[in-house]
């Protein structure tokens, strides 16, 4: 049985390409010595200590033998029929069972704790849903010889059921523990095996730096720079969970980058700004640093101007595709990314383990966590209850943090807090209206002709409005906001920061996208008033150096009749950053005491901003805590669920002669990934996002039945971007179900 059994490893198929089951198995093998050779230290620190010496002793054995055995049963004949190998002749009549119900049976070990063990791990490498257990023991008994099923017990219950009763009860074991060791086990067999499968990439792992710390300080020596109080305090104290909060221009990104270590990633809330940092991370971290969010590939591509034709197969070249798809394999050191491409392990959905595993021997460090949402913000923040729990690291690092979350952060995580005012002198004068900014035009317009103004507003529509009623009377006015085709939104991005880099005069108008996206220097900063967070980090644009005078405002606060309050900003907050606000000079003791005032847990708790907090926070932590199925199945549901919900990618139908053009040779091209690539980053040049409630309202047709992108109607010019009316608008309509 042994002998025919080898045979059949190394003559049937595990990939419709003709690769071996032998073949992808040995790179399995390979892939996990790579893993252990790199990060054995960091993964063998998360193994709970209360566990029996036998389950800590043999926990890379037990690996090794999920990955040996974790395909055997794609011997099933009717498996490789499926894959189209003619060689293999199937059996007539037999039923096609899926290989995981199929390959424990082949785990046959003389320690039955480590059997039982590895024979959940290769059950469960792919969903386990109804299972017609008939049906696996004719095959067993028909194709294989096995009269007896000896996994029959274990088709019957779901890994946490199983666990708890036929090991952790059994052995007297803590359940929570023997869960969290099995995580650790499937997390690494997953990442192991989704790498080895990958058509692109097979590495599981890239080499890492013995210690990223090492390039932090080249940088700061070619700078001719030396560390602030803030950065020498995290780098003393990078073995710990932290929370660290300095002003705008305080140095927080070198920072995070002094916290992470071999293997980490530095998670901000938007694309643009995390495009921003790995530019930045790049220039010190050189080819370990790797770019991960959802138009990832189109701003590579287009940073790099790529136009060579590479073998990214044979990874003959480190090119433009390598390094992406190596940071979609997780395999790259340092990664930058937004929070939905990992932290969505919290929803525990099929598969969790891969990326729950990943961040536990990863560093973490999380940038502008004030830019969140309440219901987002709770995820992350279980997410990294999680993490700590299980013995991961991470650093938060903000210019603004709320209040209520410091006594959960303390209690149930044990973070060290600290807060540095790095600010010699103040960078704001503040000047409070009683009015709307629409009644203000003439002093907008007088201040555009000596100074670079910024104006930020807290709807699209307001910027639009504005853009039309200053742009009758000066010539020197600019908008920007998230409903230009991104072909034009790149365009004008570069735009306003050569503006705001330059010694001009003129206005731009703009949204949130200011506060966190774009690095702005202004000379006058006007505002509606939004909330205290996003406020402090609109005035971070203006005198962002603190070189400029003080001594007569420079940021003019509008706090009548202010767009955007409901569906955009909480009414609660608002109102609560109002009845806080003071004129005259703002310095960080101010701005911080105001956040503390208007994000405290008495003055948030009853807002319907905490009541979504509290609500999703409970969410996780039932699910967390007992043997509750997920509502969340797969992991693109889950990864929605940290973007805009149910947005939806559409092209103005003023374009749709160009696109369909491009479109169609996107279909023609067959083989040519680099090609078909670029083509399809053509296409999305043309796209911008709306949510899906605004999408239902508009006059659509689908552009693609592939793509999922829809043309819409519309009024669109390169001056003003995409005109929603008013009925459809988000940012304009209340409590939106």
């Amino acid at each position: 049985m042994k002998d025919k059994l080898k045979n059949h490893l190394a003559e049937h198929w595990a990939k419709d390409d003709g690769t071996t089951i032998r073949e992808h198995t040995d790179k399995l093998l390979e892939n996990l010595e790579i893993l252990k050779k790199y990060y054995k230290e960091e993964i063998e620190q998360l193994i709970p200590n209360e566990l029996p010496k036998e389950l800590k002793e043999n926990f890379w054995e037990i690996l090794t033998l999920a990955c040996e055995y974790h395909d055997y049963g794609k011997i099933h004949c009717m498996f490789q029929k499926k894959i189209g190998n003619k060689s293999v002749k199937p059996i007539r009549g037999l039923p096609e069972v899926k290989h995981n119900l199929l390959s424990p049976v082949f785990v046959d070990i003389e320690d039955k704790l480590i059997q039982k063990i590895v024979r959940l791990l290769v059950l469960h490498h792919h969903p386990v849903e109804e299972v017609a257990i008939e049906d696996v023991e004719r095959v067993l008994k028909e194709e294989f010889g096995f009269e007896k099923n000896p996994i029959r017990f274990m088709l019957k219950k779901d890994e946490r059921e199983y666990l708890k009763e036929d090991i952790a009860e059994t052995l007297g074991l803590s359940e929570e523990k023997l869960l969290q060791y099995y995580w650790l086990l499937k997390g690494l067999l997953l990442r192991i095996d989704h790498a080895s499968s990958s058509k692109q990439v097979k590495e599981v792992e890239e080499i890492p730096p013995d210690d990223t710390l090492n390039f932090v300080d080249e940088f700061f020596l070619r700078q001719q720079k030396t560390l602030n109080d803030m950065q020498v305090y995290i780098k003393k104290n990078r073995d710990k969970n932290l929370v660290v909060i300095a002003p705008t221009g305080a140095g927080k990104t070198e920072a995070g980058f002094i916290y992470l270590k071999k293997k980490g990633f530095f998670m901000l809330p938007y694309r643009v700004s995390a495009n921003g940092i790995y530019m930045r991370a790049e220039e010190i971290f050189r080819n370990y640093t790797g770019l991960l969010h959802s138009s990832a590939l189109s701003y590579l591509l287009e940073k790099e101007d790529y136009a060579k034709v590479e073998d990214i197969q044979n990874n003959q070249e480190d090119t433009v595709f390598l390094n992406y798809f190596l940071s979609r394999n997780y395999a790259k050191p340092i990664i930058i990314s937004t929070p939905d491409q990992l932290m969505h392990f919290v929803f525990k959905y099929k598969g969790f383990e891969k990326y729950y595993t990943t961040a536990l021997y990863s560093r973490l460090v999380i940038d502008e966590l004030q830019a969140y949402d309440p219901i987002t913000l709770a995820f992350i923040v279980k997410a990294l209850e999680i993490i700590a729990n299980a013995g991961g690291k991470f650093l938060i690092i903000t210019a603004t943090f709320p209040e209520f979350l410091k006594e959960d952060f303390k209690n149930k995580i044990g973070v060290q807090f600290k807060i540095f005012n790095l600010q010699q002198k103040p960078f704001h004068n503040v000047k409070i209206i009683d009015k709307s900014i629409d009644e203000h035009l003439p002093l907008l317009e007088e201040k555009a002709k000596e100074a670079k103004v910024l104006v930020v507003v807290n709807t699209v529509a307001k910027a639009i409005e504005l853009k039309e009623k200053l742009g009758e009377n000066i010539s020197n006015v600019y908008l920007l906001h998230s409903r230009f085709i991104q072909k034009h939104r790149k365009e004008k991005e570069r735009e306003i920061k050569s503006f705001f880099d330059r010694e001009n005069t003129g206005l731009w108008i703009t949204t949130q996208l200011a506060e966190v996206s774009l690095d702005l220097d202004a000379d006058y900063l006007f505002t509606e008033l939004s909330t205290a967070d996003s406020l402090i980090q609109r005035m971070g644009r203006c005198n962002r150096k603190g070189e400029k005078p003080t001594d007569k405002p420079n940021v003019f606060i509008f706090t009548k009749d202010c767009s955007g309050i409901g569906p955009v900003y909480n009414k609660d907050i608002h109102i609560k950053t109002l009845n806080n606000l003071g004129e005259g000079i703002w310095n960080w003791d101010f701005k911080w005491q105001l956040m503390e005032t208007v994000y405290s847990l008495p003055s948030v708790k009853e807002t319907n901003y905490f009541k979504k907090y509290e609500k999703a926070c409970t969410y996780i932590s039932n699910l967390w805590a007992a043997d509750a199925e997920s509502l969340i199945k797969t992991k693109s549901e889950a990864k929605q669920l940290f973007r805009e919900i149910h947005a939806v990618n559409v092209i103005p139908v003023l374009f749709k002669d160009e696109v369909e053009k491009l479109i169609e040779e996107w279909e023609k091209t067959k083989g040519n990934l680099i090609k078909k690539t670029k083509i399809l980053n053509q296409v999305l040049e043309y796209t911008f996002q709306i949510p899906y409630w605004s999408f239902e309202k508009l006059r659509h047709e689908r552009a693609n039945e592939k793509l999922g992108i829809y043309y819409v109607d519309g009024e669109y010019n390169e001056n003003y971007g995409f005109k929603l009316p008013e009925k459809s608008d988000t940012e304009l309509v209340d409590n939106l179900i």
